[in-house]
């Protein structure tokens, strides 16, 4: 009969195994050069006899194996006799093993037991696939938005600097090794180092706290949460408002001269077309940044032929329930005040009426939701900076604005058309038309 044979540098995980001995084999002949120079052939050992591998009066019990290793468990191997007579045909069965036990492990959850090893970044990684629903059961997706992955992603970066400044490996470093210690490490990286806001600081750990979380019920991990007594540093509400003046004045000056910004070497312009639009449609309607960029003409609503509220979808709280659980979730009541409907019209209500287009930048072949909503942003930052008030204003200042001037006119009944938690006044397809009217014909923003 025919021996087996292996090289010496051989397929990743194939071996040559003796049903008689019980024993692996990585190789069966290879060369070995030696101190004085001189270079030898070597032929590994019978577990049973100690004689040479090529005496084996057994040969016919020799097999060819794949063993492959469980994700972030040494320890824990699968093993697979393949019907192999040559080497050649042994590979070609050990890939074929290799792709079906990739397959599966993508449909299947790994079987951990108290004794596992489950290393950091290897959770961090399956946890970004799992706020992705990459691997998660149909009736356990949730639809994330992107802004909040991103955040996640972009904490769990800064706690492995925090590590790695420390000299931890992330990589060889276990969850349940992680102490106050390295919190600490964390802690100081994103006040000293980074010398982030308190807000930014409470985020931060709150998305790595999360994290921990879902871990140790993942791989049920016999452990504290190590971020559970962190504190949230206080964080001051600002309730900054713009004035009519300040408004004008940023209009005035949009232009793309104007819009120049140097980011190190780079020079970017923070013009574009539709920040006016945007920004006045922020203003008169105190949307957050999505809800305005997904604003749609077939959204507004008409009483006797009048435009005369929009009804926007709570994205945010559409979210957080799931789908398939958010089909009662309420949404937002925009009164068209006086002042928004002139905006719309001159925006093309007219011509649009009804239609599933957007109402800011219709055309969305070139660019998309989130670029439009950073961009609302920066260029709002970059402009309002220019008019040198002392204060440091952001997008977000018109939406206050908009619910001070809303809260001054309703007396009260602000939450209601704002989709806050309480004082909600649609219920079902229901409309209290009494405060929408109230609001179109006694809202104004700077008199306009």
């Amino acid at each position: 009969m025919k021996r087996k044979k292996l090289p010496s540098k051989r397929h990743k995980g194939l071996f040559l195994y003796c049903n008689e001995c019980k024993k692996y084999f990585s190789y069966t002949k290879t060369t070995v050069k030696q101190g004085n120079g001189k270079v030898i052939r070597k032929e590994p050992e019978c577990g049973k006899s100690k004689s040479k591998l090529s005496r084996c009066k057994s040969p016919e019990k020799h097999r060819y194996k794949s063993r492959l290793h469980y994700p972030g468990q040494n320890q824990r191997i699968i093993s697979n006799t393949l019907n192999a007579e040559t080497y050649n045909e042994a590979v070609t069965q050990a890939i074929a093993f290799e792709e079906e036990f990739k397959a599966k492990l993508s449909f299947t959850e790994l079987p951990y037991d108290t004794n596992k090893r489950v290393y950091l970044f290897d959770a961090q990684i399956r946890y970004l696939d799992f706020l992705n629903d990459i691997g998660v059961p149909d009736h356990k997706k949730v639809n994330r938005s992107d802004h909040y992955k991103n955040e996640v992603k972009r904490s769990l970066l800064l706690f492995n600097e925090a590590l790695t400044k420390n000299k931890i490996n992330k990589k060889l470093m276990l969850v349940d090794m992680i102490n106050d210690t390295h919190v600490g490490y964390f802690h100081s990286h994103l006040l000293v180092d980074k010398q982030y806001s308190n807000k930014t600081y409470n985020n931060k750990m709150t998305s790595v706290k999360g994290f921990f979380k879902w871990a140790i019920k993942k791989f049920k991990l016999n452990i504290y949460n190590p971020f559970e007594d962190v504190r949230k540093r206080t964080v001051a509400v600002k309730k900054e408002t713009i004035s009519g003046k300040e408004f004008k004045d940023l209009l005035a000056i949009l232009s793309p001269e104007n819009g120049i910004v140097y980011e190190g070497q780079t020079k970017r312009n923070r013009y574009k077309s539709y920040l006016k639009d945007g920004f006045e449609l922020a203003l008169h309607t105190g949307g957050r940044r999505e809800e305005i960029v997904e604003l749609k003409w077939n959204m507004i609503k008409e009483i006797e032929n009048e435009p005369t509220y929009i009804v926007v979808p709570n994205l945010k709280v559409q979210r957080q329930k799931g789908e398939g659980f958010n089909d009662n979730v309420a949404p937002k009541i925009i009164p068209v005040t006086k002042s928004l409907l002139k905006l719309l019209l001159r925006l093309g209500y007219n011509e649009n009426k009804g239609s599933h287009n957007y109402i800011l930048v219709p055309d969305r072949s070139k660019t998309s939701t989130i670029a439009i909503m950073n961009n609302l942003s920066k260029g709002f930052s970059h402009y309002y900076k220019k008019l040198n008030t002392d204060r440091d204003l952001q997008l977000k200042c018109l939406r206050k604005t908009y619910l001070s001037y809303l809260n001054s006119t309703l007396s009260g009944d602000t939450k209601s058309l704002s989709s806050h938690t309480s004082d909600e006044i649609l219920q079902r397809h229901y409309i209290d038309e009494r405060i929408i009217n109230r609001a179109v014909k006694e809202l104004q923003i700077f008199d306009s």
